[in-house]
């Protein structure tokens, strides 16, 4: 259904804003009843502003399953000793109430697309699609044991393309390689030349420990960056998270590749893993989004804090005041990451992808509102977010989403069986 969205607050104005077909189509003063379609959705909006919606570009949704689990812990402990034995227990039903449960909490952060890996797609891609948000979904595609495992690896990719293409909106596939020390050469290989052939993007790990980058020179020669590049890896679909350790020759060749990064603030903190360079990185015009990655290690799906956190943390590493804007962290937050994802979204606009959210000038970290995107980086948190529309359809409307309380209660029984 299309829907009319009445007397928003956009910029220093206030306009009326037609959005069909899941773009938005007009945006006027105000807009006459007689001139629009009928059987519209209506909304009022007064009081509210409409801003663009977030796009979090790296995430592992399901694994709020296993938020408080193992905190306070170094990365590859945590994985090796409580996340990878955790997750061999997981079943169907654990991923699909995990993940649906995950995009609710983006939902109300006002995230409508997400970057997102994990295991079992058919249950992951059920719960995104169900949820009402966007999803580029990979598999891990970490190394299995066994002989077989190269051609298990070719089935999955083709099986898994068929089922995305199967829902009719909103869900894409890319391709997974969980990180250079969990595959091979010939798997790598594998996931590149499917990648290419289907014009998929690839999401994977890079660069995010120093063990990991020593690891690698040590072993090949070559930074976790470079041995992408000698594997014909990096191109403008590619999606590396974290980027903690990348030398300035990295960086170069990211920029030349027109390859992408995926700032992980909050996730890189909280596990000690280092910082992201974001001042090299807009010095050099290194693509990046910002990320949540998942409720493991960071603990929230909460774009308002990863802006807040990025900002914070630029100004500090570089003792620089004018570091990490308000202004340049809210464009991370949204037009930088629908872009990364290829999606005409991230701005109000007419023609563009109708992805949005209605905040609350009255919540109390947007008042006494002298500068609104200072106010949303700064000091507002997903509280202020009253409605969230995706693909034009209202999936949060005065902070209630349908069918919350069921799938929390849901969520709860699953998680309390692992």
């Amino acid at each position: 259904m299309d829907l009319w969205i009445q007397q928003a607050r956009l910029g220093s104005d206030t306009c009326d804003i037609l959005i069909q077909q899941g773009r938005f189509a007009r945006i006027e003063p105000r807009l006459d009843p007689s001139t629009l379609p009928p059987n519209l959705q209506t909304l009022d909006a007064s009081g509210l502003a409409i801003l663009p919606s977030f796009a979090n570009v790296h995430c592992h949704a399901a694994m709020v399953l296993f938020r408080g689990l193992g905190d306070d812990t170094p990365l590859h402990e945590w994985l090796n000793n409580i996340i990878w034995p955790m997750e061999r227990r997981l079943t169907a039903e654990h991923i699909y109430w995990g993940t649906l449960f995950g995009c609710l909490e983006m939902i109300r952060s006002g995230i409508t697309a997400v970057c997102d890996m994990y295991w079992q797609t058919p249950q992951c891609l059920r719960a995104f699609y169900e949820s009402g948000i966007r999803v580029n979904f990979s598999h891990p595609n970490i190394i299995p044991p066994g002989p077989d495992a190269l051609d298990a690896l070719r089935r999955d990719l083709d099986e898994h393309l068929e089922l995305a293409k199967s829902y009719p909106c909103r869900v894409e596939l890319a391709v997974g390689i969980h990180a250079l020390y969990t595959t091979s050469p010939e798997m790598r290989a594998i996931c590149r030349d499917f990648a290419d052939a289907h014009d998929l993007i690839v999401q994977t790990h890079v660069s995010e420990t120093k063990r990991e980058t020593d690891e690698c020179l040590q072993a090949t020669g070559k930074t976790p960056v470079e041995l992408f590049d000698a594997e014909g890896l990096l191109s403008d679909r590619f999606i590396g998270a974290h980027g903690v350790w990348l030398t300035d020759s990295d960086r170069q060749t990211l920029v030349e590749r027109r390859a992408a990064l995926s700032h992980c603030p909050s996730s890189n903190i909280k596990l000690a893993s280092g910082f992201f360079d974001e001042s090299a990185a807009r010095r050099d015009g290194l693509r990046f989004g910002l990320g949540t990655d998942g409720a493991s290690s960071n603990n929230r799906y909460d774009m308002f804090s990863e802006m807040r956190t990025a900002a914070l943390l630029a100004k500090a590493r570089t003792l620089d005041p004018t570091a990490g804007t308000a202004a340049d962290l809210y464009r991370t937050a949204t037009v930088d990451g629908f872009r990364m994802l290829r999606l005409d979204a991230g701005e109000i606009a007419v023609g563009k992808i109708a992805d949005c959210i209605l905040v609350d000038l009255d919540h109390t970290g947007l008042v006494p509102g002298h500068n609104l995107i200072s106010d949303l980086v700064y000091a507002a948190t997903p509280e202020c977010v009253d409605t969230t529309i995706c693909n034009g359809q209202v999936l949060m409307r005065n902070r209630q989403i349908p069918g919350e309380d069921d799938i929390r209660r849901s969520f709860r029984e699953v998680a309390a069986r692992l």
